[in-house]
């Protein structure tokens, strides 16, 4: 009865796995459904939204059943919901009429925060000692139909302009930057699988993804980040042969510096939308004025407008309160002092949210955050990590950032630590982990948006899997 009990547990486990396999595989199907849902229908809510989280939901409540932690399991929970029940009340307390939204948009982006912790949680749980090949071999998977979807869209026509003047192709998904950082991603995937078995397929894929990514897409962190992810490659390739003291494979090294070259050379000819889209911001940065000084102005159109009304008092305290008064007061003057942009919107959003909390004085926003969705439409932090601290509260900021950044520092310590173990693979997981940090930061929406954070919860458990692995062998 006790090796029945043992088998019908085991081909459970086996199923979870081949569940959470599936569900890296279905990451691009749920995107365009959701893109060509809301898009048809002019909604917010798709078929995806329901869709997404039933795999993760069934792996959690599984690992729940089987575990031996159940307290703890359930305290940790708890935790999230008190977090959460706070963040949303206070969020009411300092709701303006200037706020992009109401307290419905704004838990679901906690909904959201919460579920990237869950599907990190069961990636990590289920394969950190597992057959790591699945997880492989699932981003491949998922990155050839992210391809096929955007060439199939080229064909047809039917391409989404990445940015609202029409510049740039994204395909059928709703963020161009969020393809950018999915695809940049699955390269420290790609890069690192050495099956021979599939490595006309990972080149291939590196190819049409360079193409698109440095030259149709027109995002900086498609341009950039491909890059950087082969430079990355290069670097790790040589570092981990020499530390293993191994024979540099130079078809690796050379094909890696091929495409750097090939990619500079292709940009500097054909041109790239990324190039034009920097262009064309800064053609348009005249056409903003300031007309306290006639010059050229440090903010946006708008923000100006709101600025010279609080100068005129006539923004009413139910619009604004006065900490955002204040704090649109101050961007401006150290948008002017720091000469910043009028198009640079992330620094603008970045400043002001920071002066924001320096303005509210309040310990309980502090700690629980002040509310992504309180902020005017411009003012809304794009970049993710700030915004879990600015937005999200010290406390918002460990529940949901605090994960992923201590596999990376445990991976760096380990690393150091066992550095005569460690090899390309382990370098450029670890690296990847960090280059999703900065995308979250430079660019953002990496963190808010499913399909990327899974894909750096996969890269996040491969690095598990070899410091288990490691951890064996020494």
């Amino acid at each position: 009865m006790e090796k029945l009990d043992n088998k019908v547990k085991k081909k459970i486990s086996i199923n979870i796995e081949t569940l959470l396999v599936i569900f890296v595989i279905l990451c691009p199907v749920l995107d365009i459904i959701s893109f060509v849902f809301r898009n048809t229908f002019n909604t917010s809510i798709s078929p995806s939204t329901i869709l997404r989280p039933i795999i993760p939901l069934i792996a959690i409540i599984d690992i729940f059943i089987k575990s031996k932690y159940k307290i703890k399991i359930f305290l940790i929970a708890l935790t999230y919901g008190i977090y959460a029940l706070v963040h949303l009340l206070l969020f009411n307390t300092v709701n303006t009429g200037s706020s992009y939204s109401n307290v419905v948009h704004e838990m679901q982006y906690i909904m959201n925060y919460t579920f990237m912790i869950i599907i990190l949680f069961v990636y990590a749980y289920t394969f950190r000692d597992k057959n790591k090949e699945k997880l492989q071999k699932a981003i491949i998977s998922s990155v050839s139909i992210y391809l096929a979807s955007i060439i199939l869209s080229i064909i047809t026509d039917t391409s989404s302009s990445t940015y609202i003047e029409g510049m740039g192709i994204k395909g059928w998904f709703e963020s161009g930057n969020s393809i950018s950082a999915v695809l940049i991603l699955s390269m420290f995937v790609l890069l690192t699988f050495r099956d021979k078995g599939y490595r006309k397929i990972i080149i291939g894929e590196i190819i049409i993804m360079g193409i698109f990514l440095t030259t149709l897409i027109g995002t900086r962190v498609g341009l950039f980040g491909f890059i950087i992810a082969l430079v990355v490659f290069v670097f790790a390739e040589i570092v981990g042969k020499l530390i293993k003291k191994d024979k540099i494979n130079k078809k690796f090294i050379l094909g890696g510096l091929g495409a750097i070259i090939i990619v500079v050379v292709i940009v500097s000819l054909v041109g790239s939308n990324t190039i034009e889209r920097r262009k064309h911001l800064k053609e348009i940065e005249s056409d903003i004025v300031d007309e306290s000084t006639s010059q050229e102005a440090h903010i946006t159109g708008s923000l100006m407008e709101i600025k010279e009304k609080i100068d005129n008092n006539q923004i009413e305290d139910t619009y604004m309160n006065e900490a955002q008064k204040k704090s649109i007061l101050e961007l401006y003057d150290i948008a002017n002092k720091w000469g910043i942009s009028n198009n640079d919107q992330r620094m603008q959003q970045l400043i002001y949210n920071a002066v924001l909390v320096k303005n509210q004085k309040s310990p309980l926003l502090i700690i629980f955050g002040n509310g992504y969705m309180n902020q005017y439409r411009e003012l809304i932090l794009e970049m993710d990590i700030p915004a879990f601290l600015f937005n999200f509260g010290i406390l918002g900021l460990l529940l949901y950032f605090g994960s992923f950044f201590a596999i990376f520092i445990y991976g760096l310590y380990f690393g150091i630590r066992k550095i005569r173990f460690i090899d390309t693979e382990y370098i450029m997981y670890i690296l990847g982990i960090g280059l999703a940090f900065a995308i979250s930061v430079f660019s953002g929406y990496v963190f808010f948006n499913m399909s990327t954070t899974t894909v750096i919860a996969v890269i996040c458990t491969l690095l598990i899997n070899k410091i288990v692995a490691l951890k064996k062998e020494s």
